[in-house]
């Protein structure tokens, strides 16, 4: 091929003479000359002089020399050769550059012709030396990871905002690689990292509990955390704890094991959570003895949890007292695998199962309903279903009435919503790191979503349906969100309640109360305590007095409820009271530092300002102009008051995840070993593809699931 030479304008081509203050002003040069000529820059060789100053160096066209050829060497036998492309062409293009007298480098001499064609401007972004990781292009990739969005949405994003990939300076992979050495970084310093960061929590809060176990190796087997807000949380709403160790693993296998609770706004609350390295009973025991020590040795009255024969036993042991239930919503998920797909897709098949479950009040009910189901479905010889009627009485909410508040942790909503949320930065690719930078962003935006509940509860005022005193005293008292649903039974009491019959027994009423459903409601009403029990009991499973109390209240002439009635732990200023552990810590978050304060609020603002002064710049080439040349004079001026210090790709990664990499590892990442529970996320049954249908042949019917799956 004939040579080809670079086009651009006369003051970006080099000229044999030139000078430049330093090595690096060469190399920058050049690499401009090159992106604008559509070919990319390799560095050469160089010599330094006598006091160790860069003497000289030749910067050379990409495809110089030619590829080594491997046909030579005998491959591996097991070794899959990877066939790369031929990039090298022998192209004679370079610079070369002397040191002079005068501290200058000089260009000596110059080879301006390639011998292959040259790449054309909307390619220029995909060569080599012209593509870089820039700074903002850094702080994108760490921020999208701290907020579980990973390296393609990152790159997506850049392109969305800088006007295309052109403008970003990088590749995807560019960037994939750049967050790879991240991970390259701290791949044996993980654990000890993750540690340190619970340690610095610890630093900053002395209210901040952790606590972890490492074997004989130092490898890391158990970790359990819990900060100031969550043990607050917990002193406050602790009585109901959902326990879930069904999440996916972390790259070790490590199981995480969160604790939760429901706060006054009917929100899912974090208490504190753990990694396991296996299932086994003494595992548990050491968590959950972690997390009594945590919660000053207060046990939960009722803790809700998956299937676990070793969870239970640990339970049983550390737990005597606490009453222990099995998640519904778990249970449920599995009846498709269970039953096969073609019985559960069967349209009457979810309500007649859910009339079972949900709507039947004491077990005679449930047995009756549960029978008739087995039957119509020909499911008597189904193991799981009858292990799970054999266990019945221990997730079938007719069988938890007399439990105290088991109606808050037993909704289905409740339990997906957890997943939903816990599975944002839980999969099994994840370091510990990488997940407590993604916890810590997932944990602050649950907690603003509480502080937005306790904004709109103390500072508006709910619209009252009824004149009742009753409803404005709920009002007052309830949170919003539980006050709707006081706020129904209070309108159900006004258009649908009506007695029946009263029968009085000395100081004892029974009153009878039809609400316009099937079956009439019996409260117990207590003249002496001023007290009344119902027998739908959705004050006991609840919290919230029902439609029949209310109207046997009224009917007693009492306007508003009696403050039993009205529980602390759905009161909007539930959590006025501050809390100490025993140590006589305070239950708080520390204010963050002034000064860190002040710092964010000045670059909010910046940032804010430099993205108005873009939009309104940006319809005129003469406003873009000023802006840009403003913007460098800015630069300038600043590098007068603050030295522009270049940080290397290792300080820029302690930066991000907030410590410094350690070059002594006392904390090992654990082996990834098999636990035993699922080392890949099992794929629910709505997942899985759905089977074939064959022409001219009859279908087979699933087989009925014979193994139960704890």
């Amino acid at each position: 091929m004939s040579s080809v030479c670079p086009i651009c304008a006369d003051g970006m081509k080099p000229i044999v003479g030139m000078s430049f203050d330093s090595i690096e002003d060469v190399e920058e040069f050049y690499k401009v000359y090159a992106h604008e000529g559509g070919f990319s820059v390799r560095v050469g060789s160089r010599n330094l002089s006598t006091d160790g100053q860069i003497a000289n160096k030749r910067f050379l066209c990409s495809r110089n020399g030619f590829n080594k050829s491997n046909d030579d060497k005998p491959d591996a036998p097991t070794k899959k050769k990877k066939k790369r492309a031929v990039k090298r062409c022998g192209c004679d293009a370079n610079i070369y550059v002397k040191l002079g007298a005068d501290k200058k480098y000089h260009i000596s001499s110059f080879v301006e012709e390639h011998n292959h064609t040259l790449v054309s401007p909307d390619k220029t972004p995909f060569l080599h030396s012209n593509r870089v990781v820039s700074q903002r292009a850094k702080n994108t990739l760490f921020t999208c990871h701290k907020a579980s969005i990973g390296t393609s949405l990152a790159y997506r994003l850049l392109q969305v905002t800088d006007g295309g990939f052109s403008t970003i300076g990088c590749t995807k992979r560019d960037l994939q690689n750049y967050y790879r050495g991240l991970r390259e970084k701290i791949k044996n310093a993980d654990a000890q990292l993750f540690i340190a960061q619970l340690e610095r929590k610890k630093e900053a809060n002395s209210a901040f509990f952790y606590d972890f176990v490492v074997d004989e190796d130092g490898k890391l087997v158990y970790v359990f955390w819990a900060d100031a807000t969550s043990r607050k949380n917990y002193s406050h709403f602790g009585d109901l704890v959902s326990f879930d160790a069904t999440y996916s693993t972390n790259q070790y296998n490590m199981k995480f094991t969160p604790f939760t609770g429901v706060n006054h706004h009917m929100q899912s609350v974090f208490f504190g959570a753990g990694f396991l390295l296996n299932e086994k009973i003494e595992s548990y025991v050491w968590l959950f003895k972690t997390f009594l020590s945590a919660m000053g040795g207060k046990a939960p009255s009722l803790i809700v949890t998956d299937e676990d024969a070793s969870m239970k036993a640990a339970i049983a042991s550390i737990f005597p007292d606490t009453v222990h239930r099995l998640c519904m919503w778990h249970i449920l998920e599995k009846v498709p695998d269970k039953v096969g797909h073609s019985t559960s897709n069967d349209k009457d098949f979810w309500p007649i199962l859910n009339a079972c479950v949900w709507g039947s009040e004491n077990g005679d009910e449930f047995e009756s309903r549960w029978k008739t189901f087995i039957t119509k479905y020909a499911l008597e010889r189904n193991e799981w279903m009858a292990n799970r009627f054999a266990i019945r009485e221990s997730w079938v909410p007719a069988y938890l009435m007399d439990i105290p508040l088991s109606g808050i942790l037993r909704t289905t909503s409740r339990s997906e919503s957890a997943n939903s949320f816990f599975n944002r930065f839980i999969h099994r690719k994840l370091s510990f790191v990488e997940f407590w930078l993604r916890f810590d962003t997932a944990l602050e935006c649950q907690r603003q979503e509480e502080l937005k509940e306790d904004h709109v509860s103390l500072h508006t005022t709910p619209q009252l349906s009824t004149p009742w005193a009753v409803e404005k005293q709920g009002s007052i008292l309830y949170t919003r969100n539980v006050f709707k649903k006081f706020q129904t039974e209070v309108t159900a009491a006004r258009d649908h309640c009506s007695v029946v019959s009263i029968t009085p027994f000395e100081s004892i009423k029974m009153v009878v109360i039809n609400d316009e459903s099937k079956r009439d409601r019996v409260v117990r009403w207590c003249t002496t305590s001023i007290f009344g029990n119902c027998s739908c009991r959705l004050f006991e499973k609840m919290g919230i007095p029902c439609r029949h109390i209310i109207s046997v209240a009224r009917g007693e002439k009492l306007y508003e409820l009696p403050e039993a009635y009205i529980l602390k732990r759905f009161q909007k200023r539930c959590k006025r009271e501050s809390m100490y552990d025993e140590n006589g810590n305070l239950l708080d978050e520390k204010p963050v530092d002034a000064n860190e304060v002040e710092k964010m609020k000045k670059i909010a603002l910046v940032r804010n300002k430099v993205e108005e002064l873009i939009q309104h710049a940006k319809s005129s080439k003469e406003g873009m102009d000023s802006l840009v040349s403003s913007v460098m004079n800015i630069e300038a001026s600043l590098g007068a008051v603050v030295p522009n210090t270049v940080q290397t790709r290792q300080q820029e990664y302690e930066v991000f995840i907030g410590c410094q990499i350690p070059t002594q590892i006392d904390i090992h990442p654990p082996t990834d070993v098999r636990s035993k529970g699922r080392c890949k996320r099992t794929k629910k049954s709505k997942e899985l593809p759905k089977p074939r249908k064959r022409k001219n042949s009859s279908e087979q019917q699933p087989t009925q699931g014979t193994q139960m799956n704890q």
